[in-house]
């Protein structure tokens, strides 16, 4: 990891243990795969020779802090990951609990998972009733391996697109070191005449494993986030609106994404953002990198329509800052990148990250379809579509607005959506959707120190007009039940092809 070699985490290791550990950490299949296949790498030209040894001492470094983990976890009873980085004294708490998550991926560590009921008091419908609520404990032990046990092989991504809950987010498109992998809105091809069979994208992949433990359990270690068991880590919500006439004449609710963005653009803060425009065929999006407020303006509006828009972002290596703006399951994806293999991002350049609000999103063949058999109207004469109050709306070029109710138009959804649980982005720097707010206003969460600065910086300029969420209706309480309601009916992954 980085930190280790800035750091040097290893200083009070003995070196014999060192030594064993570095050992076991090069014959670590990904180690292996990425290291052989060096030239192919190089040849691509994705990533340079310095940043090929980067990324390889990277995982090397992760790989050994691991095995010293577990060794000194061995024998040990089944913990709670705060009970685990009290014994762990070498390295970071973050380090330690992403680790664990890892050796359990790779088979060493096993999940013991309990379950308990409760009887609580709620109200539903204005009425108090007693219901169960279940409370997960998650502890972790080491398992007792046979001799003959061998470290779990992590399979190409296409396991899961074959399963049926890939995403589409592009994400293993652009850190795939040899180009072997094409995603598009519909599909994931694999070329395995190239693929080094290194197990990366499955790493990074959103919809692999899950990365909720680790993440929940590092958040709570950072004392300036409040927690939600429904909308994650946060410091602070809001409710917001632009400003600006221009933005108002693109925005879909606030326009506060736009500004935001127009704010990092015009103050260099960043050179470029990746974000999703109207291809050529109205509203089927592309995503694409913006460099100017100009460019800026042709992406305002909410995007129905999924985009693998993770899917250029190793066209953006040549930009020293970028932000990037995405559904949940892109904000996931970057931050499980950022934490496996190695803890070293492999795009270091992302400064940003701007989440929106999504319970779903439509194919852009099942947007046609819901467009003729529930208004009866040709997708070119719609100008908007949004979703409010538990309505689907759609606004036409003549002016005329109709809704059915949004349960009517669910079945259209992507299916793999379904496998999703998070509906407020919980892994971006702001999240922005417009559920809790009024018409014309964007409710906003920051979830990190650099998103609340950013937030305040933009307020400070005048680019938007700002208020507590708490001050509004239906304000957060709206937020964090629709958000209860997609975790609950979330579906659980199974990586066997349907």
């Amino acid at each position: 990891m980085v930190q280790i070699s800035k750091d040097n985490f290893f200083s009070d290791v003995k070196p014999r243990d060192l030594l064993e550990a570095t050992y076991g950490a090069i014959e670590n299949f990904q180690v292996r795969a990425f290291f052989e296949a060096k030239d192919e790498i190089l040849q691509v030209d994705k990533y340079s020779e310095e940043e090929f040894y980067e990324i390889l001492d990277a995982m090397i470094d992760a790989e050994t802090e691991r095995r010293l983990v577990l060794e000194e976890l061995k024998g040990k009873e089944p913990l709670f990951l705060e009970e685990i980085v009290k014994i762990i004294k070498n390295f970071p708490l973050e380090n330690v609990i992403r680790d664990i998550i890892y050796l359990k991926e790779q088979g060493y560590v096993v999940e013991d998972i309990e379950v308990k009921v409760k009887k609580v008091i709620k109200k539903i419908k204005g009425e108090e009733k007693e219901v169960e609520e279940k409370e997960f404990f998650y502890r972790f032990q080491v398992r007792d391996l046979p001799e003959d046990f061998k470290e779990h092989y992590f399979e190409p991504v296409s396991i899961v697109f074959d399963a049926g809950v890939c995403c589409q987010c592009g994400w293993c498109s652009s850190i795939c070191p040899v180009n072997a992998i094409n995603v598009t809105a519909d599909t994931l091809d694999i070329d395995d005449n190239i693929c080094m069979k290194c197990g990366l994208c499955f790493t990074v992949c959103p919809r692999s494993f899950l990365i909720d433990q680790a993440t929940k359990a590092i958040k709570k270690l950072d004392k300036s986030l409040k927690f939600s068991e429904k909308i994650g880590g946060f410091i602070n919500t809001y409710s917001s609106t632009t400003t600006k006439d221009e933005i108002k004449n693109v925005r879909q609710d606030g326009g506060i994404v736009t500004s935001i963005l127009e704010y990092l653009l015009k103050n260099k803060l960043v050179d470029a953002v990746v974000a999703v425009k109207h291809s050529s065929d109205l509203w089927k999006h592309e995503p694409v990198i913006v460099e100017n407020v100009e460019d800026l303006y042709k992406t305002g509006g909410t995007e129905y329509a999924n985009s693998p828009s993770l899917s250029i972002v190793d066209k953006t290596k040549s930009y020293e800052n970028i932000a990037v703006v995405g559904v949940p399951c892109m904000m996931k994806a970057i931050e499980k990148g950022r934490m496996f293999p190695s803890g070293l991002p492999f795009f270091t350049n992302i400064k940003y990250k701007i989440g929106l609000f999504c319970m779903e999103s439509f194919s852009y063949k099942d947007i046609i379809k819901l467009a003729k058999d529930k208004f009866k109207k040709d997708i070119n004469e719609l100008t908007k579509m949004n979703i409010d109050k538990g309505k689907f709306i759609i606004n036409l070029k003549s002016g005329e607005e109709l809704n059915v109710p949004l349960k009517e138009v669910q079945s259209y959804a992507r299916n793999n959506c379904h496998f999703c649980e998070d509906l407020t982005s919980d892994y971006a720097d702001i999240s922005v959707g417009s559920i809790g707010s009024q018409g014309g206003w964007s409710t906003v969460i920051t979830r990190s120190k650099e998103g609340e600065d950013l937030y305040k910086a933009v307020i400070k300029a005048g680019l938007i007009e700002s208020k507590s969420l708490k001050e509004v209706k239906p304000g957060q309480p709206l937020v964090e039940r629709i958000a209860g309601i997609k975790r609950k009916n979330c579906k659980p992954i199974n990586l066997i092809k349907e």
